[in-house]
């Protein structure tokens, strides 16, 4: 998994595109990705997935 994961981020880096990583659940994955030049997350690690007032709220409190 983490080669393919390498490969597709390379892949995105020569070809200037940015990368969405999905599914982030723990601080290892998102760890990994950092290390391999991934710089946009979403997941279970961050949050649930929240309605439009929820995450309102979310990043007010979170100041993210």
């Amino acid at each position: 998994d983490q080669a393919m994961i390498k490969t597709i981020l390379n892949m995105a880096k020569i070809f200037n595109l940015k990368v969405v990583a999905e599914g982030v659940e723990t601080a290892e994955q998102l760890s990994f990705l950092q290390e391999n030049n991934c710089h946009i997350f979403q997941g279970y690690y961050f949050s649930k997935p929240l309605t439009y007032s929820d995450f309102e709220s979310f990043y007010n409190t979170k100041n993210v």
